[in-house]
């Protein structure tokens, strides 16, 4: 009876627990817990990093930051990011998709892409004086640039992957050849296809704010540089989380997106 009551109490306490706990979320903040408690350890304990600035000054140094100035700074590095982006998935998704569907013009085009992709996009920059007159110009085009190949090389990868047994099935039920790609083969390289994406999301990332602290024309790129030069160090570290953040959100964005259209992986 005693042995009954005691594994009564304890699934209640389980589905309490379950109901009022979220575990993953726990997790979760205790990874930033850990992060925080690491870093105020190495700036104290270690010599070489006492002029990092502790978690306590990043943190007072938010009290101090200039909002309107780093909203319109923010707002500049996302206009940047996004076009860069979406210039990237209009003209890479498609050949991406060219050059995993068909073999005639992946031989026509891959070549040349392997001789490009090595190329690092920050050796484009003396050509993009030439290509653009406007600095705002230059600067998208770089992270076009960096968003380009991460999307076409997994949309051809996700294609070239797709298990032959897929479209073998449709084709035995009636589906029609010219309906393949769009019905198939395009659903099933989704996942491997917005992994694509989300690499290009953070090489953009990084791209703009290299290209902001030479351009010197505003984002946060410039922001954390300009508090660089003034050695403010607690408003740089601040500034590369607000990057960071920016850089997460934008993530969550693409996963959102990407179960939307892989919503089907969700039956299984």
């Amino acid at each position: 009876m005693a042995n009954q009551t005691a594994s009564v109490e304890s699934q209640f306490l389980r589905q309490i627990s379950k109901k009022f706990l979220n575990w993953s979320l726990l997790r979760q903040i205790m990874s930033f817990v850990l992060f925080i408690g690491l870093w105020s350890i190495i700036v104290v304990a270690v010599d070489y990093f006492h002029q990092i600035p502790t978690p306590k000054a990043v943190f007072l140094a938010l009290f101090e930051l200039p909002i309107t100035v780093v909203l319109i700074n923010i707002l500049k590095s996302f206009f940047r990011v996004l076009a860069g982006f979406f210039l990237g998935i209009v003209i890479g998704f498609p050949i991406g998709v060219a050059i995993g569907y068909s073999r005639v013009l992946k031989n026509l085009i891959f070549p040349a892409f392997e001789m490009i992709r090595p190329i690092p996009p920050i050796a484009w920059i003396p050509l993009t004086v030439l290509f653009f007159v406007h600095i705002e110009s230059q600067i998208i085009f770089l992270t076009f640039y960096g968003a380009f190949f991460p999307i076409v090389y997994n949309t051809m990868g996700g294609i070239a992957e797709v298990d032959i047994r897929l479209p073998r099935a449709a084709m035995s039920f009636g589906l029609e050849r010219k309906l393949m790609l769009w019905k198939v083969i395009l659903p099933a390289a989704m996942p491997q296809i917005f992994t694509g994406m989300r690499l290009a999301m953070g090489i953009t990332w990084i791209l703009v704010v290299a290209a902001e602290m030479m351009a010197n024309k505003g984002g946060m790129g410039y922001y954390v540089w300009y508090n660089h030069t003034v050695m403010d160090y607690p408003h740089v570290v601040l500034g590369m989380g607000i990057i960071g953040l920016c850089g997460a959100i934008c993530s969550i964005g693409i996963n959102f997106v990407g179960n939307y259209f892989t919503r089907w992986r969700r039956i299984f």
